[in-house]
């Protein structure tokens, strides 16, 4: 009897547990193809892709959280970076640093 209590509340959280979505997170090298902001200046974006992985045309937006990051990313150049995801979010970038070959 007592374990058909604990049952609905297990069962519930579990469901809610499945509603949240997954976390994602990669690292790669990614090509910065194009950015910009939104028209109130809140949100920064770049569009970029993985040159060993994806083709230009599958480029995704990544949201910049911080705008000092978003002013030293130059377009046409290969950075190392680390970006999130949660669930149906956008994705978000995490770490970026500047990829050079000797």
């Amino acid at each position: 009897m007592k374990r058909m209590k604990w049952f609905p509340l297990i069962f519930t959280l579990f469901i809610l547990s499945s509603c949240i979505g997954p976390y994602t997170s990669t690292t790669s090298a990614i090509f910065i193809i194009d950015k910009g902001h939104s028209a109130d200046y809140e949100e920064y974006w770049i569009k970029a892709y993985d040159p060993n992985n994806q083709e230009e045309y599958e480029a995704m937006k990544i949201i910049v959280k911080e705008r000092m990051a978003w002013n030293l990313i130059e377009v046409n150049k290969e950075y190392f970076s680390t970006y999130s995801k949660k669930g149906e979010n956008p994705w978000i970038l995490v770490n970026i640093q500047h990829f050079e070959l000797d």
